[in-house]
């Protein structure tokens, strides 16, 4: 089952992303050094990090569950920042 993924890792990723966004906007995940959009994957490693520590019970059964969580939220980021892109005409 390689499309299973910790749903309440990710709820709790998407929150934290949510709030992120919320606080520093879609450039915060853009690498700084590029001339066009790159998702910075330090940023989200950090976000999914960061919901990893607010998840209290995490099950092992999954050893990929970071990595699939990771996935989830630049998919996300990628439609947002597509989404933001088509707004602005680019």
């Amino acid at each position: 089952m390689q499309n299973v993924v910790d749903l309440a890792l990710v709820s709790h990723a998407r929150r934290a992303l949510q709030k992120t966004l919320d606080l520093r906007g879609i450039g915060f995940f853009l690498r700084p050094d590029s001339r066009v959009p790159r998702l910075d994957s330090r940023r989200i490693a950090w976000v999914v990090e960061s919901a990893r520590r607010t998840v209290r019970e995490v099950p092992r059964r999954d050893p990929d569950a970071v990595a699939r969580t990771r996935r989830v939220i630049r998919r996300e980021l990628i439609r947002r920042l597509s989404e933001a892109m088509v707004r602005a005409g680019l």
